[in-house]
């Protein structure tokens, strides 16, 4: 019983620690870049699922559809956000490639693993994959671009951390996906999935610490 307390209240502190960002970005919407427009809309989404996913909660509805839609529409919305900063002017390929991969591994993860109405834990799993080469690629360029003196203070960097810690971080979770969300009992599975949601505030505070860096005439890297 106390760990079914202690897991809802992560799993709310998850879903509420989006406000972060949110009002951060609605104080910066007026002269945001596209880059953190993009972070933007990824939060509204975010939101709205969270939203969406109490109510079919509190219904006792199944969650699997919603969680699949999340996590496609997180992968593109990042794909383009990785494009605007990184790949934009040079290595375009990168992101085809990206593209390439995630179609072609969702049609033949849909049509002979994991239906759409199944959890997609293999798509999460290279989802977070491509994420991850990404927000590497990202470091690297990063560090031979930004000086040293400033280079936390610079918006996309503490957004990229983000990133690459949520993903880094729940790889090892997604692999283990389909077990703990079908095969364990429903209190063992939401105490393993709380990793998953601190995971998530931690996201979501980096990405309130990169929006409120972020400064009109302030170049962005």
């Amino acid at each position: 019983m106390e760990s079914v307390k202690i897991s809802e209240i992560i799993r709310v502190a998850s879903n509420l620690s989006v406000l972060v960002p949110l009002l951060v970005y609605l104080s910066r919407i007026r002269y945001a870049s596209r880059p953190i427009h993009i972070i933007g809309a990824l939060v509204i989404v975010s939101g709205l699922c969270d939203v969406v996913g109490m109510f079919l909660l509190s219904s006792n509805q199944p969650t699997t559809v919603l969680f699949n839609i999340y996590y496609a529409l997180m992968f593109l919305l990042l794909t383009w956000f990785y494009h605007e900063i990184l790949f934009v002017n040079s290595r375009r390929i990168m992101i085809w490639i990206g593209l390439a991969v995630y179609v072609q591994s969702f049609v033949l993860v849909t049509t002979f693993v994991q239906s759409f109405l199944q959890y997609q834990t293999l798509m999460w799993v290279i989802t977070a994959i491509i994420l991850i080469i990404y927000s590497i690629a990202y470091f690297f360029h990063s560090i031979s671009t930004i000086t040293a003196s400033g280079y936390f203070g610079y918006s996309l960097i503490w957004i990229n951390i983000g990133i690459m810690i949520y993903f880094g971080l729940n790889l090892f979770l997604f692999v283990m996906g389909n077990y703990v969300l079908t095969r364990l009992d429903p209190e063992t599975s939401a105490m393993i999935w709380s990793s998953h949601n601190i995971n998530n505030i931690i996201k979501n505070i980096l990405f309130a610490i990169g929006i409120s860096f972020y400064k009109r005439k302030i170049a962005q890297f």
